[in-house]
């Protein structure tokens, strides 16, 4: 009876086992790989939500909600401010074109924008009286949210002004209407008279000249509508300092009589030979350094002098 046979393992290199290690390899290499891999990323919801809230081109009402009150300690009182609201064109997410915007403290603005502001021709509207209705405060000119260009203001208490503004200022040539009646037509510089202008009073008296700081500053003239005099000089701090006064050709209709209360006297000078010897007496005195380095002046008396200019 033959023996049987012993089997001899199979070698490492077997190939079928080869290929299944080799298999077995990429199996886990892959695994690996995947482990490290990272997921793809999500885009957030409030990235779509953003997306599809950019708004542009004509919109309807947008609305803000007004923020929450809070009282001293930082509690909720739950009351809330007053929110605002917005109309009109939009681009890139911004007010551009024709809109009307409601502000928190309940302005109105209506009329154009660009980059979010006010710029170009609008009105504004204020809330006045318990009512809080709506009054006309500025129409005119904006630039960056600032009265920019030509505009007409209209303040609470019955003035209004009319030219030209800058940065929210009055600035350059305008007319400015006060309550009292009086009118002011000239120039402005940051929102105060200055340069030359004219300011004409509810009482018919007028002046007419230089301005600096809202005083008058410089020459000028003043019309007293009463008397019918004239003050031509100079003025400083609001205040006339030197110059002429003089009586205006009379005017029945403007004018009020002035009545004559006195006569003065006619008044002339008792020397005037010495007192013309003393005035140019000074006078010479004062360009002696002067002449006496251009020529040698001729020695004339000072009684000459007065006598040939008596003649």
């Amino acid at each position: 009876m033959a023996s049987p046979t012993a089997m001899s393992p199979v070698p490492a290199s077997s190939p079928s086992l080869s290929s299944k290690g080799q298999h077995g390899d990429i199996t886990e290499e892959t695994e690996r790989r995947i482990a490290t891999m990272r997921a793809p990323r999500v885009e957030p919801l409030w990235h779509q939500h953003d997306r599809k809230a950019m708004k542009s081109g004509q919109r309807g009402t947008i609305y803000w909600v007004g923020k929450q009150i809070l009282a001293e300690d930082g509690s909720k009182t739950g009351k809330v401010e007053k929110g605002a609201s917005y109309q009109g064109e939009w681009d890139g997410n911004q007010k551009n074109g024709y809109g009307v915007q409601v502000f928190p403290n309940g302005q109105k603005y209506e009329g154009q924008w660009a980059n979010g502001m006010r710029n170009g021709e609008g009105t504004l509207w204020v809330p006045f009286g318990k009512a809080k209705k709506l009054r006309k405060l500025y129409v005119g000119g904006w630039k960056d949210d600032k009265r920019h260009g030509r505009g007409t203001c209209f303040f609470s208490d019955g003035q209004f002004f009319q030219g030209d503004w800058t940065e929210g200022k009055m600035h350059g040539e305008g007319l400015l209407r006060y309550s009292n009646g009086d009118l002011y037509i000239g120039e402005w510089l940051d929102g105060l008279r200055s340069g030359q202008g004219t300011l004409t009073k509810a009482n018919g008296d007028c002046y007419e000249g230089y301005w600096l700081n809202d005083m008058r500053e410089g020459s000028g003239s003043y019309f007293y509508a009463e008397s019918g005099k004239v003050f031509v000089g100079e003025w400083v701090n609001d205040l006339p300092k030197a110059g002429v006064y003089t009586q205006a050709n009379s005017n029945p209709e403007q004018a009020t009589p002035v009545p004559q209360t006195t006569v003065l006297p006619q008044v002339m000078l008792a020397f005037p030979n010495e007192v013309l010897e003393g005035a140019l007496a000074a006078v010479r005195e004062v360009q002696k350094i002067g002449a006496s380095t251009r020529y040698e002046a001729p020695e004339v008396s000072l009684q000459a002098e007065s006598l040939e200019m008596q003649n």
